[in-house]
């Protein structure tokens, strides 16, 4: 049974993750999208601004939570020593990683027009971050980490995409830029969706190693269950692609409701999806490693 600090750990990586990727995703949706978003350009930048500092909040907690864990009480969410020691260490250079990108996302969203530019070298250094520790981060060759933060960008670019995709047609009932939007995600979510199973299979590969590890360890189960999640919001995402976008495109005035629906739904599942990988590189050790 997992202990306080453990369980915390869980918590606070998982709202690392939803902070760093989320915030991401908007500012990648920014770049690629501008005339589909620019009516709610200014919703979006709050919620990536409040979401980035959710994510610096997140990053510090976890970082001090490690000294806990370690200590085994509170006294190492304080203690110089033990911190200091752990600064050392990759988590202190993902730490350090971390602040540095947040920190330029938030300014480059605070300042705006050119800071976006800004924002969107921050988001590349926050993503890498995940790079440098982990379960991967000793034993795969640069070409592996390629693939990671390519899997890392697409997932960030689709969460990203939710909220002004449910905001044009919820707040401003702009159905017409929403279904532009909606169809020129999904041309762009075919390469997306494929680069995402192609790294999400090579990663997986890389960290099970057999199928026999895959389906008789804690870790290879939990994997399993993270792909449900996955084929879960794959399906959402091709409903959205093959049957509420392109009625929503012929002015269907349901479609709205049914593309907010699926969207939210999708929230759930990616919120789901990143609970089960903190618990996974929290609570779990690689087949054959202790």
């Amino acid at each position: 049974m997992p202990d306080i600090w453990a369980l915390a750990a869980v918590v606070s990586k998982t709202l690392l993750y939803f902070g760093v990727l989320t915030s991401s995703g908007l500012i990648l949706t920014r770049f690629v999208f501008a005339s589909e978003v620019a009516a709610v350009l200014p919703v979006m930048r709050k919620y990536a601004v409040l979401w980035t500092v959710l994510a610096i909040a997140a990053a510090l907690a976890s970082f001090a939570l490690r000294g806990a864990a370690l200590t085994g009480d509170a006294s190492g969410l304080t203690d110089p020593e033990m911190l200091g020691l752990m600064w050392q260490t990759p988590v202190g250079t993902a730490l350090l990683l971390r602040v540095i990108g947040l920190s330029l996302m938030l300014t480059g969203l605070l300042v705006g027009g050119l800071g976006w530019a800004a924002a969107g070298l921050g988001a590349l250094t926050a993503l890498w971050s995940f790079i440098t520790i982990g379960h991967l981060s000793d034993d795969i060759g640069l070409w592996a980490k390629l693939v990671l933060l390519t899997h890392l960008l697409a997932v960030a670019f689709w969460i990203g995409i939710l909220l002004p995709l449910n905001r044009l047609t919820r707040t401003t009932g702009d159905t017409v830029l929403a279904a532009r939007l909606g169809h020129r995600f999904g041309q762009i979510a075919t390469v997306i969706i494929s680069g995402l199973i192609a790294a999400g299979l090579v990663l997986g590969w890389l960290l099970i190693g057999s199928w026999t590890h895959l389906f008789t360890t804690a870790y290879g189960l939990n994997i399993i269950a993270k792909l449900c999640l996955v084929a879960g919001l794959l399906g959402l995402g091709a409903l959205n692609k093959l049957r509420v976008v392109p009625e929503l495109t012929s002015g269907n005035a349901q479609a709205a409701i049914h593309l907010s629906k699926t969207v939210s739904m999708e929230w759930l599942v990616f919120v789901a999806v990143l609970l089960a990988t903190a618990s996974l590189t929290t609570l779990f050790a690689l087949p054959g490693k202790p």
